[in-house]
């Protein structure tokens, strides 16, 4: 299957400007959706602040090019680093608490760096962002004239970010993440210090959300405080249910399905977000896997009865042979 979005991701260079426009931005909000599913739908933790470490590793990009006049190749690498840096102070707050206060606190904090933003207006542009950065190259095509040059980036971000999920759910840490969603009060018991594993993956999924933003920045060469709202993690969560919590694949499904309807309802209709929601409300009530979970339980059963009937033809057909 890997080998198979790679094939996929790697013909899409054929398409024109416009759509390798709507599939980079397709791609890095997937490494947004897919840092916070490990969170919500590997770790059980609902945060609605997720924004945060997406805006600062773009600002930091941002900021580092337009006022020190650094590559855009080390602000990604800062910003990067400035995203971990902050989940694992907010994160040394959060994982004290669980449920709707972990929740609360995580937006608290998104919007304390949202106000931030707004006041520090000699560094961040305030209400009207910052522009004049200056994109840098890949392989001597500057960024900001190619549109294959940064979809070539977005998409090895999503491709090192999926595979390095893949890796992580699979391994014993992603395995204690999950014994942590299912039942906190026996990891407790048998003797993991759940806070702790709590803040590892706090910090990873904001690490990850890192790598989304400075590739955003990149992409986008510009940043505006909107991206520290609370409203961008509210995207992100939809993004997630839309796919499908716990799989690895689902939230990039999710994203692209909520870009996609955004794009396609907004042409047409001003109140494309009253359409998205009631779509959402929709899945929440009739899709609790999400679309790809609905896809993941069908192929697995169809698998099983293929299975089985394997099974129960053989014992026939060696009766025949004797």
């Amino acid at each position: 299957m890997f080998a198979l979005l790679c094939v996929l991701l790697a013909a899409a260079p054929l398409a024109s400007d416009y759509v390798l426009g709507i599939l980079s931005e397709i791609l890095i909000f997937a490494i947004f959706a897919m840092s916070l599913n490990l969170l919500v739908g590997y770790t059980g933790l609902m945060s609605f602040g997720h924004a945060a470490f997406f805006g600062i590793s773009t600002y930091t990009v941002i900021a580092l090019g337009v006022h020190l006049g650094i590559s855009g190749w080390w602000g990604a690498m800062a910003g990067i680093a400035a995203a971990i840096v902050l989940a694992a102070i907010i994160g040394v707050f959060c994982v004290r608490v669980s449920g709707i206060p972990f929740l609360m606190l995580t937006m608290a904090f998104s919007q304390l760096l949202f106000a931030a933003v707004l006041k520090w207006r000699s560094v961040t542009g305030g209400t009207d962002g910052l522009i004049g950065f200056m994109p840098p190259e890949l392989f001597g095509v500057s960024l900001g004239a190619s549109a294959a040059a940064r979809y070539a980036v977005a998409a090895t971000g999503f491709l090192l970010v999926l595979g390095f999920l893949w890796c992580l759910v699979r391994s014993p840490l992603g395995s204690i993440f999950i014994g942590i969603r299912d039942n906190e009060q026996r990891m407790r018991a048998i003797g993991y210090p759940v806070q702790r594993f709590k803040l590892i993956a706090f910090i990873i999924s904001g690490g990850l959300a890192g790598v989304g933003g400075a590739v955003y920045a990149l992409f986008n060469a510009y940043v505006s405080p909107d991206i520290l709202h609370w409203n961008l993690s509210g995207d992100a969560m939809i993004m997630v249910v839309l796919g499908g919590g716990g799989t690895v694949i689902g939230p990039a499904v999710g994203a692209g399905i909520f870009l996609l309807l955004k794009n396609l309802i907004s042409s047409y209709n001003e109140y494309w977000a009253l359409w998205v929601g009631v779509i959402f409300i929709l899945c929440v009530m009739f899709l609790r896997q999400g679309v790809w979970g609905l896809v993941a339980g069908r192929f697995a059963k169809w698998q099983a009865r293929g299975a089985a009937a394997d099974a129960a033809a053989a014992p026939g057909a060696a009766g025949e042979a004797k």
